[in-house]
C-alpha cells in the first residue's frame, strides 16, 4: 500500500454520524470463525512472500504462480470460478465450483501499458530562424521533461516569455499582460516562465506570504496554461538564486520522470502538456539575440510589479517526447460464494486484498539502493491476501444471506490498477447491487491492541458496523487514517460511491524495503485482524438494511480524529508528527 510514516499518519479526519442500526451478530457465523487461525494464514504468508516469488512484481511468472496459488484456495473451497459466471461455458453461468481445478478460469485478466521515457529520443531544440541556426542539448545536463500523458508527441512552435506564469491571485500583477498592458495570446505556443515569484526574498511582500497555488505551484501555471491552449511549458530556475547546478538540483526529478509507468489503456487518457525544465545555457541561447536578459526583466518586475512578457520574433523551439512501449499481461483472482437468501443473493459484498509487491524494487522501493534486492512483501500484502483467503473459507462453511465476490487484486502498488479494472471496466456484477467493499492490507505488525480503520470519512454506517463487529474481537478502533482511505483498493469503490472499509495495521520501517519478511509478522494480530473483517463482512452480508454512503462534515472529521489521536497518544506515545508524516507521504507521491 501507498503509505509511508511507521504507524499512521494523521491527516485527514473522519465521522461518528450514524444513519442506520445494525442488529447483533446473529446466525451460524461461528461456523465460519473458527476456521480462521494464524497457523493457515502463516502457511500462505510463507508462500507468498518466499523469495522463490520474486516479490510479486507486476508482469513476473512469479505473481501469476502466486495468483494461481490463490485460485487453487478459492477452488479448495467450493468458490466458483470468475469466469464460470463472466463468461459461462453454457447458456447459463454456473454458480459452483468446478470438478476439475483450472486456475485459469479464477483469473480475470487484462493488459497494461508499460511506458518509460527513452531520453536519448527525447529532443529539446532552440531554433534561430534568421540566422538559421539550432541549437541541441543534452537530456538530464540541460533539460528533463514531465509529461503525464505518457505519449510520443512532437511540436515546434513559436516562444512566449511569461514571467513567472503568475494570472490570478497576483493581487493586480499579472504576467499574462506585456509592459503596456496588452494581453498576450499563448495559444499555440511554447510558454517560457521562471520558478518562483516576484518579490521572493522579501519576507514582507504579498507574494511571499501568500499560499495561493495559483502563485507556488507549477502544476497549476501549467494547467492554466494548458486551458489556454499552449502546447508546452518551458521552466528555468530564477538566476537570481543562488542555486545548485542543474544536473544536481534536477537529478531526483529527472530520475522520478524516466522511471517506468503503468498505466489502463481507457483509463489513462489525460490531457497534459510537457513540462521541461531548462538549464541557464537553454535560457540564455532563448534569449540570444532578443536585446533582452532575463535576469534583468525579472530585477525590473521585482522592483515595479509590473509585466515584463513578450514573444520571442525569431526564436522557435522544437520538443520531441518520446516512450518505449510495451503491453504486460496481468491478473485479478477472483472467486464467488452465492448467497442463501432467494432475494439478498441478488445483492453483492466485495472482499478484497492486494497480493502483488514491488518485486526486485525497481519501482516502490523506499530505497533506490535496494533496486536488484528480492522485496518479498510479507506484511505488503501478503497478510492481507492471506486474510482474505481465511475469509473465503469461512464464508464457505457459513453461507450468507447476501452473495460476496473475493478479489486478490494486482498491480496495486503501480496505482491500484487491478481494482480501477474491476470497478471501472469489468465488473462481475453490476455495481450498482454491490452494497459494500471490506479490503485488508498489511495487518500483521505493530501493537497488538489497535487497528486502523479506513472509510467511515463516506459511510459512518460501516463505522458503526465494524465497532458492532469487534465487540467480539476487542481492538482499539483508530480512525486518523488519512490520504490513506485513497491509497489502497478500497479507492475505486468509495469514488463510486460503494460504501468501504479498509483494515490497516499500521506501517513500519520495513515499508518496501527487503526486510518485510514472515519473521516479521505478528500471525496472532494477523488472526485478529481476518477475524474482525470476518465479522464485519458478516453483518454486511446477513443484515436486511445496507449501509448508507455519505460524505460526512468538517466537524464530525475533526471530532472522530481528535478522539482517534487522543487514543492513539495513550497507547503509543512516540507517534511521529503531521509535518513529518505530509512530508514523507509528498516525497513519496
Amino acid at each position: 500500500m501507498k503509505v509511508i510514516n511507521k504507524i499512521i499518519p494523521i491527516l485527514f479526519f473522519f465521522s461518528y454520524a450514524y444513519t442506520i442500526s445494525f442488529a447483533q451478530l446473529s446466525g451460524n457465523y461461528k461456523d465460519g470463525l473458527q476456521y480462521i487461525n494464524k497457523d493457515d494464514i502463516e502457511k500462505n504468508v510463507t508462500y507468498l512472500a518466499s523469495d522463490q516469488m520474486k516479490g510479486r512484481g507486476i508482469g513476473t511468472p512469479q505473481t501469476l504462480e502466486a495468483a494461481k496459488h490463490i485460485a487453487g484456495k478459492f477452488y479448495e473451497y467450493g468458490l466458483t470460478p470468475y469466469n464460470d459466471i463472466a463468461n459461462p461455458p453454457f447458456s447459463k453461468p454456473k454458480k459452483e465450483a468446478p470438478k476439475v481445478f483450472s486456475a485459469e478460469k479464477y483469473l480475470q485478466r487484462f493488459d497494461l501499458n508499460e511506458t518509460k521515457l527513452n531520453q536519448s529520443e527525447s529532443k529539446l531544440a532552440v531554433i534561430k530562424n534568421s540566422a538559421k541556426k539550432s541549437y541541441s542539448y543534452v537530456y538530464q545536463k540541460d533539460f528533463i521533461i514531465d509529461y503525464n500523458a505518457n505519449k510520443n508527441i512532437s511540436i515546434k512552435a513559436p516562444v512566449v516569455f511569461l514571467g513567472y506564469g503568475i494570472e490570478k491571485d497576483g493581487n493586480g500583477y499579472n504576467d499574462f499582460l506585456d509592459a503596456e498592458g496588452k494581453a498576450i495570446d499563448v495559444k499555440n505556443k511554447i510558454v517560457f516562465i521562471v520558478e518562483g515569484f516576484p518579490r521572493e526574498a522579501d519576507t514582507s511582500s504579498y507574494f511571499y506570504k501568500s499560499k495561493s497555488k495559483f502563485i507556488r505551484s507549477i502544476k497549476q501555471k501549467v494547467t492554466s496554461l494548458q486551458e489556454k491552449g499552449a502546447l508546452a511549458v518551458l521552466n528555468v530556475q530564477s538566476p537570481q538564486k543562488n542555486q545548485a547546478q542543474f544536473p544536481i538540483k534536477m537529478e531526483p526529478l529527472g530520475r522520478a520522470f524516466s522511471r517506468t509507468e503503468y498505466s489502463i489503456n481507457e483509463l489513462s487518457v489525460v490531457e497534459s502538456i510537457p513540462l521541461v525544465y531548462i538549464s541557464k545555457d537553454v535560457m540564455i541561447d532563448i534569449f540570444n539575440g532578443s536585446g533582452k536578459k532575463n535576469s534583468d526583466l525579472l530585477k525590473n518586475i521585482d522592483k515595479d510589479l509590473k509585466p515584463a512578457s513578450f514573444q520571442f520574433n525569431d526564436t522557435e523551439i522544437e520538443l520531441t517526447v518520446n516512450y518505449d512501449c510495451k503491453l504486460v499481461e496481468s491478473q485479478n483472482v477472483i472467486g464467488f460464494l452465492e448467497g442463501a437468501d432467494p432475494v439478498l443473493k441478488n445483492e453483492y459484498v466485495v472482499v478484497g486484498a492486494h497480493y502483488d509487491h514491488v518485486g526486485l524494487g525497481y519501482y516502490g522501493a523506499m530505497n533506490k539502493d535496494n533496486a536488484g534486492k528480492i522485496h518479498n512483501g510479507a506484511d505488503d500484502n501478503a497478510s492481507g491476501t492471506s486474510g482474505m483467503i481465511e475469509l473465503a473459507e469461512a464464508f464457505s462453511k457459513a453461507k450468507s444471506k447476501r452473495s460476496i465476490i473475493f478479489i486478490a487484486f494486482a498491480a496495486e502498488e503501480n496505482g491500484m490498477l487491478g481494482s480501477k479494472h474491476y470497478v471501472y471496466q469489468n465488473p462481475l456484477f453490476p455495481l450498482e447491487k454491490t452494497v459494500g467493499m471490506i479490503n485488508l492490507d498489511m495487518i500483521s505488525r505493530n501493537d497488538k491492541r489497535i487497528i486502523w480503520i479506513g472509510g467511515p470519512f463516506y459511510s459512518s454506517d460501516m463505522k458503526l458496523l465494524v465497532e458492532e463487529a469487534n465487540k467480539e474481537i476487542g481492538f482499539e478502533l483508530l480512525y486518523n487514517v488519512g490520504l490513506y482511505t485513497f491509497a489502497s483498493d478500497q479507492a475505486g469503490f468509495i469514488r463510486r460511491n460503494i460504501p468501504s472499509v479498509f483494515f490497516f495495521a499500521g506501517d513500519h520501517d520495513d515499508y518496501h524495503t527487503p526486510n518485510d519478511d514472515v519473521d516479521k509478522c505478528d500471525f496472532d494480530k494477523a488472526e485478529s485482524v481476518s477475524k474482525l473483517g470476518y465479522l464485519s463482512a458478516w453483518l454486511l452480508a446477513n443484515q436486511n438494511s445496507k449501509p448508507a454512503y455519505r460524505a460526512l462534515s468538517m466537524e464530525e472529521k475533526t471530532k472522530l480524529v481528535k478522539d482517534s489521536i487522543e487514543k492513539q497518544k495513550k497507547i503509543i506515545p512516540d507517534i511521529k508528527s503531521l509535518e513529518d508524516s505530509e512530508k514523507k507521504l509528498q516525497e513519496e507521491k
